[in-house]
């Protein structure tokens, strides 16, 4: 078959599907009766099935890319989704955040494993090379602490100064982007966030000032530290995508994943706002330490709880059948009384 064969007997229902295309004009096919939708449908898939023949009977001909305009229009009119609602979005966090967590739960573990193994060689480089403490933490920290503080300091409400959230924002952005280099950059990051944390904690430890540091910044740090390291995950998961495409070509593959962890992603975004609050209002308050551990605790609690146990499906419960006999599903020796 030649082109002009192919074309002869196909040019009507393009022409057809050409005109009720550019007469909605991008609107949708809701102002239509029920046989113009049918017809505009079945004139799309035929559309698609010539442009399936083209490409492979005439791949480099003109034909062939008007095929594919014309049917990438009609797929957007006769596919459009409905339009986002705040009700989706609610549901979208209350469910699909959640159900992608649990989904990439292994990326999760493997982020913690990376903060917890920084946060031991920071403290252990801490306490077997006193030479390099200078340089491992500030001197000012010793400084503070030969005075009798904490040695840390928060930074007043972000409200009048946005530096908390935009830093936190940062970080979690450039954790989440670092995993399209194979989440090799994702995972260093990771790693020397939990070195600092350790030698701090080591430093604060051998000042003796554990219960008024870690008093300090558990309100937050305990949000704060969960969202990095599922940000962490984001990154682990997109890079995982670049090593292992499997049988999807690496665009693909990455396009999947970022599909995949949109709403851990969307979820780490909204979750920074919050703990930027508590870092700036909670954290350097005047409130008892005990008060500001135990709020830590709880938003810690609320997030996992709401990711391991938020968007399950509920099994319905084993009923017997309309209309079958009762005796049909006695176990096995048992028999029905009442005759």
């Amino acid at each position: 078959m030649n082109l002009e064969t192919f074309s002869a007997g196909r040019r009507a229902r393009w022409a057809e599907l050409e005109a009720r295309t550019a007469a909605l004009a991008g609107n949708h096919l809701r102002g239509l009766g029920s046989a113009d939708i049918e017809r505009f449908a079945v004139l799309y898939r035929r559309t698609a099935s010539d442009l399936a023949i083209a490409r492979r009977d005439f791949p480099d001909q003109a034909v062939t890319e008007y095929l594919n305009s014309l049917c990438g229009r009609a797929h957007v009119l006769l596919n459009r989704g409905s339009a986002p609602r705040l009700r989706n979005a609610a549901h979208f966090f209350a469910s699909g955040a959640p159900r992608a967590f649990r989904a990439n739960a292994g990326y999760f573990l493997a982020s913690l494993a990376c903060l917890l193994s920084g946060v031991v060689a920071g403290w252990l480089a801490y306490d077997l090379r006193p030479d390099l403490r200078g340089l491992l933490v500030p001197n000012s920290l010793f400084a503070e602490m030969a005075q009798g503080g904490s040695g840390i300091t928060l930074p007043q409400p972000f409200l009048a100064d946005p530096s908390i959230f935009l830093h936190n924002m940062e970080v979690a952005l450039l954790v989440l982007a670092l995993g399209l280099c194979a989440g090799v950059p994702t995972a260093l990051l990771i790693f020397f966030q939990g070195w600092g944390l350790g030698t701090l904690g080591a430093a604060i430890h051998a000042g003796g000032y554990d219960y008024a540091f870690w008093s300090l910044i558990a309100a937050h740090g305990v949000l704060e530290m969960s969202i990095f390291v599922t940000a962490g995950a984001v990154g682990l998961r997109l890079g995982d995508a670049v090593l292992r495409p499997g049988m999807l070509r690496r665009a693909d593959a990455l396009a999947r994943a970022a599909r995949e962890t949109l709403g851990l992603a969307l979820a780490v975004i909204l979750l920074l706002v919050i703990a930027g609050t508590l870092e700036a209002f909670v954290s350097p308050s005047g409130m008892p330490g005990g008060v500001k551990i135990a709020i830590g605790l709880t938003v810690g609690a609320c997030f996992y709880s709401w990711m391991l146990l938020a968007g399950r499906e509920r099994r319905p419960l084993p009923h017997l059948a309309l209309g079958a006999p009762a005796a049909d599903h006695l176990p096995e020796g048992r028999v029905a009384l009442g005759g």
